[in-house]
């Protein structure tokens, strides 16, 4: 594994399929600890400096008051330094917490592992919950938690569609909730009524996400909507003039590259999606950028499936679909 993807499972109708341990079905907690290889803890450790009375023959220390390092016990590699505030979530309190959203230690579990060497482990659970659209698409529950001290444990919203198991990170025209936090000041088993209620809000979401859905479905897409959603989001790059230097010049060639490399993938894929799904409708137009930005997309040091997959894991944790969310209100709004 690379950088970013530290240890991991998979089943096989997942996203991230073949990446990591693939199982042939989904785990429960106690299977995907072990098999994504979270079995591990945290602990806090005392941090000190060096003094300045320190020469070679002697080492002084200093203990940092307040400032300790988390630290994995299973190999003492040191994820980052915190306050006398932070309260470490364990990865098998976190699991115990999915568990008890829903209510039931049978949950299952469909993808599960680390990034980053460690510093962050997610957990994707599949949700109970039949969705009114004319697709197959399925709720998601993704849990990710930082043990460098840099953020919150958050629970997302994270619909999957299953055709190209395709995930859908949307952020909704109504402002509904799509993600719940916990911060890392007091102990997680506390907050399972208030994670409880958030499951109220998961509802809410993915009710008004099959809004959403099916009002793409609905919308025509003509020559004139196409077009104003590729102005939009990809627009053809500004022409140079007598004044630009060489380098401007060149630069602007590489542009004008992107914008038709971006335009005759997206067509591609809609002509495609259109054929063998929906017709020419937003919702295929949409399914059309969204295959861009997850797979198509250019990205830096990415050579191989596999680290685009590990690219796409790491984005989809980090932040939602945000060339699919400004399709998606161009078209609505359109």
């Amino acid at each position: 594994m690379t950088a970013n993807v530290e240890t991991m499972f998979s089943a096989l109708e997942t996203p991230w399929h073949k990446l990591g341990v693939v199982t042939d079905d989904v785990l429960t907690a106690s299977d995907a600890l072990k098999v994504a290889e979270l079995d591990w803890e945290v602990e806090l450790k005392d941090m000190f400096t060096k003094n300045s009375k320190t020469d070679r023959y002697s080492l002084v220390l200093d203990e940092v008051p307040d400032k300790f390092a988390v630290v994995r016990s299973s190999d003492s590699k040191c994820f980052g330094v915190v306050g006398n505030r932070y309260t470490p979530v364990q990865n098998v309190d976190a699991f115990t917490f999915m568990d008890n959203l829903v209510d039931s230690g049978e949950a299952k579990y469909e993808t599960a592992g680390s990034l980053n060497g460690g510093e962050t482990i997610f957990i994707l659970m599949k949700l109970e919950k039949v969705l009114p659209i004319d697709d197959q698409v399925n709720p998601y529950m993704l849990l990710t938690n930082n043990h460098n001290g840099n953020g919150a444990l958050k629970v997302l919203m994270t619909p999957v569609r299953v055709v190209c198991s395709n995930t859908l990170r949307m952020a909704l025209s109504d402002r509904t909730a799509n993600t719940y936090s916990v911060r890392h000041t007091s102990s997680i088993m506390g907050k399972i009524d208030e994670g409880r209620q958030f499951l109220g809000i998961a509802n809410r979401f993915y009710d008004s996400f099959s809004d959403e859905v099916n009002k793409l479905i609905d919308k025509e897409v003509n020559n004139d909507l196409f077009k104003k959603v590729m102005d939009n989001v990809n627009p053809y790059p500004n022409l140079p003039t007598d004044e630009n230097s060489d380098e401007e010049v060149k630069r602007h060639i590489r542009e004008v590259k992107s914008h038709e490399y971006i335009k005759e993938t997206v067509n591609s894929n809609f002509e495609h999606e259109a054929k063998n799904g929906f017709g020419y409708t937003g919702w295929t137009l949409l399914n059309a950028w969204n295959s861009y930005e997850l797979w198509e997309k250019k990205r830096r040091g990415v050579n191989s499936n596999k680290k685009l997959l590990q690219k796409q894991a790491n984005e989809l944790i980090s932040r939602n679909s945000e060339i699919t969310d400004k399709v998606k209100e161009v078209i609505l709004n359109g």
